[in-house]
């Protein structure tokens, strides 16, 4: 939601209090200083009438970060970059507004006695949309990956889409793209193993990698914000769709190595259960030889899905939590909660999960915010989340 209020124009709402890092007593005094004299004019506008105490570096950075000050200035990387700049004008302007003192300079005009912030280049359209995403969690208003659409589409790339829609078969391989949105790598009795998520412009989706040397040799490619085109095996069980990644490419050099068709298509290859076959290079089809030999293939498949069914074995004998409830004394907290969480989602259609919502007490009231994805908390889990600092308690029940 911009800062300052806008008339007849179409836009997505987005709460102030819902972009991260920004606290409630940041957003409550901005909505009442602008409720109270109107609009703001500027920045220095916003830093003046606002009360130091409530603001800080990170909460500003968001801010310009989500683009919550572009009707007031069109340079973000500006804003983000000159946050003890405007603290500092901020804090003068408090100052003697309480001590009741009047400026040597007050006859000169306001825009003299504003300081200038720092002189850097606004962040490129990239950059920008890489900005939105760590401000709201998403892409909000383009993503990255727009203006390669129709080129990937002319090289057989489907999206996340076809997977929402279950529209894929058991052994289907694909090829799939978009930006790694966040990476983890664990080790496990059979090795390392990573699991992605990945933003595409249609939504986002999770994917695995078992291939250690595919981990080692693609590390740089695996980093958040790289935006990559992958190859896939689509496997289907009870534990689900799984997407596994069999190769990795930088999306530009994938678009510049792969020939293009004239229309859009989408390749999508059947793998057959028995004489698994692999591909030669990623540009071209699938042929027997060339990489590993098929019962080395085969031998991995049979591996991945054994190891996925041992975590799935391993999780169902778990003891989960139906509902979590997490009180929370300040919104700084909520960002270590969710980046544990995110390492205890549920996978698709597992036949039990956490529910877990926020709460918050402000001004004696509770505030209570249901989270949309499916968690696998424990007795265990719900101990090291009470261990986050400034949670007040975690209620939790089978």
């Amino acid at each position: 939601m911009p800062l300052q209020e806008t008339q007849h124009k179409l836009a997505i709402r987005f709460g102030l209090g819902a972009i991260k890092a920004v606290g409630f007593g940041m957003t409550e005094n901005a909505v009442k200083a602008r409720e109270a004299n109107s609009k703001f004019k500027d920045v220095y506008d916003f830093a003046e009438r606002l009360d130091p105490r409530t603001v800080n570096k990170k909460s500003i950075e968001a801010l310009a970060k989500a683009g919550a000050f572009d009707s007031l200035h069109k340079n973000r990387r500006q804003i983000a970059d000159s946050f003890d700049i405007l603290s500092s004008f901020a804090a003068e302007k408090h100052e003697a507004a309480s001590s009741n003192q009047m400026s040597l300079f007050g006859g000169l005009p306001e825009a003299n006695l504003n300081p200038e912030l720092r002189k850097v280049e606004d962040w490129t359209k990239v950059e920008r949309l890489q900005k939105e995403f760590e401000a709201f969690g998403f892409f909000l208003n383009q993503h990255p990956i727009d203006d390669h659409v129709a080129d990937l589409k002319k090289r057989g790339v489907i999206f996340s889409d076809k997977l929402e829609r279950g529209e894929l078969e058991d052994n289907s391989l694909v090829k799939m793209s978009g930006i790694v949105a966040s990476s983890k790598h664990r080790s496990g009795p059979r090795g390392r193993f990573a699991y992605l998520t990945v933003s595409d412009p249609v939504g986002i989706f999770e994917a695995m990698i078992f291939d250690e040397a595919l981990i080692t040799n693609s590390r740089d490619m695996l980093e958040d914000g790289c935006m990559v085109a992958l190859e896939c095996l689509i496997k289907k069980d009870d534990g689900g769709t799984r997407v596994l990644v069999r190769e990795v490419k930088r999306l530009e050099e994938f678009i510049k190595n792969t020939a293009a068709r004239q229309e859009e298509f989408e390749d999508i290859k059947k793998q057959p259960a028995r004489n698994f076959k692999e591909r030669r290079d990623f540009s071209g089809g699938y042929e027997e030889g060339g990489g590993k030999s098929s019962a080395a293939a085969a031998k991995q498949a049979q591996d991945d899905s054994k190891a996925y069914q041992e975590k799935i074995e391993s999780l169902k004998a778990k003891k989960i939590f139906s509902s979590v409830q997490i009180i929370i004394k300040e919104r700084e907290c909520v960002l270590n909660i969710k980046s544990f969480l995110c390492q205890r989602i549920a996978p698709q259609n597992f036949e039990k999960f956490s529910k877990v919502y926020f709460s918050v007490m402000r001004g004696g009231r509770i505030f209570k915010v249901e989270l949309c994805e499916k968690y696998l908390l424990d007795n265990s889990d719900v101990a090291k989340l009470r261990c986050i600092e400034k949670i007040i308690d975690v209620e939790a029940s089978f």
